[in-house]
C-alpha cells in the first residue's frame, strides 16, 4: 500500500466537469486552485488523502471537526513547517477522501489514523493536534497506541458524556451544514474555507456529517472505553466563553469541561483562545501555532 503521488484521472475530470456544469452566476471552477496538492493512500475499502510539509520529529497530525476539510488548516501547517514535519488528512468521507464504512466513529477514525500511518510509512511518535470532533479521535488512537504518541493538543475539543438539554449538538462538535450556509458548487476565490466548504457541500460529506452527528453519543463511548492517555505533554486551547454558547450557564459547563480535559495528564495545561469562537485555527491561527510549539518543545526537551 505505497501512497499515490499524482491526483487521481476520475478525480480531475470531476473537478473539470463540475466547473463545466456551474450554474449561471456562479464562479466558474478553476482545476489548478481545487487539485489536491497532498498524496492518497488505499486503505482496504477506500482511500485517504494527506498533505505533509516540512521536516523533522516528531511528526504533528491535525485531525479536525465533523465537516471540517484538512486544506482548512493551511497556515497552521505552513507555520508549523518551519519546526518540524506537519501532516494534515481528510477523514473518510471529506475533503478529498473517499467515503469510509459505517459508523463513522471516534474508534473508526482511530484505526484509520493507524492505517494512515503505516501505508504512509511514517516513522517515530506523533504529536497528535485533534480540533472538536478530532479531539475524540486522536483521544481514542493516543489511548490505543500509547507508544505511538509524543504528545497531544485539544482545540475545544469534544467531551464524552457531555450533553446539555436544549443544546444543539452541532454546538459541541463543530458540525456546520454546508448546503444550508452555500449554494451547491458556488466557489466565490481561492480562499482555503471556501474551498473546504465547497468540497464538503458534496454528497458524500453531508452524509459523513449525518453519520458522524449520528453516532456522536457512540464516539464519546468509545473514548471513554479507550482507557487513560499516554504520559506525554498535554495542551487543551478553549474558545474565548465570550464567544460561546448564548446559554451562560451551558457555556459554562462547557469551559469546565475543557479545563478538566487538561487535568488528563499530569503537567497538562488549559489556555483560554482570548476573541476566539469555536473555530480557533480560523480565528486565532497564531495561538494553535504557539500551542504546537509549546508540546513539541516540550517533546524535543523529554518534559512530561
Amino acid at each position: 500500500m505505497k501512497p499515490q503521488s499524482r491526483t487521481p484521472r476520475k478525480l480531475t475530470c470531476a473537478l473539470i466537469c463540475a466547473a463545466g456544469l456551474a450554474a449561471p452566476g456562479v464562479h466558474a471552477l478553476d482545476p489548478a486552485a481545487f487539485a489536491p496538492p497532498g498524496s492518497f493512500v488505499s486503505l482496504d475499502t477506500h482511500r485517504l488523502y494527506y498533505d505533509c510539509k516540512g521536516k523533522g520529529a516528531p511528526r504533528v497530525l491535525i485531525d479536525y471537526g465533523i465537516a471540517g476539510a484538512a486544506i482548512e488548516w493551511g497556515k497552521v501547517q505552513q507555520a508549523l513547517a518551519r519546526n518540524t514535519t506537519v501532516c494534515v488528512y481528510d477523514r473518510a468521507g471529506y475533503g478529498w477522501s473517499d467515503p469510509g464504512p459505517s459508523p463513522r466513529t471516534a474508534a473508526q477514525a482511530a484505526s484509520e489514523i493507524a492505517a494512515l500511518a503505516s501505508a504512509a510509512g511514517w516513522q517515530g511518535p506523533l504529536l497528535l493536534v485533534g480540533h472538536s470532533f478530532g479531539g475524540l479521535d486522536i483521544r481514542t488512537y493516543a489511548a490505543q497506541h500509547p507508544d505511538a504518541v509524543a504528545g497531544m493538543v485539544l482545540l475545544d475539543s469534544s467531551v464524552p458524556g457531555l450533553t446539555l438539554s436544549g443544546v444543539p449538538a452541532a454546538s459541541f462538535t463543530g458540525a456546520r451544514h454546508p448546503l444550508a450556509t452555500a449554494a451547491l458548487d458556488e466557489v466565490p476565490d481561492r480562499d482555503e474555507f471556501s474551498i473546504a466548504r465547497y468540497l464538503n457541500s458534496r454528497r458524500k460529506a453531508v452524509f459523513t456529517q449525518m453519520d458522524e452527528l449520528g453516532h456522536f453519543t457512540r464516539s464519546g463511548e468509545e473514548t471513554a472505553a479507550a482507557g487513560a492517555l499516554p504520559a506525554v505533554p498535554l495542551v487543551v486551547v478553549t474558545r474565548d466563553p465570550a464567544r460561546g454558547l448564548p446559554d451562560a450557564d451551558a457555556e459554562a459547563r462547557w469551559q469546565q469541561a475543557q479545563q478538566g480535559l487538561a487535568t488528563l495528564v499530569a503537567g497538562g495545561e488549559w489556555w483560554t483562545a482570548d476573541g476566539s469562537g469555536h473555530e480557533i485555527h480560523r480565528d486565532r491561527p497564531d495561538l494553535v501555532v504557539a500551542a504546537v510549539r509549546r508540546v513539541l518543545t516540550r517533546v524535543r526537551h523529554g518534559a512530561r
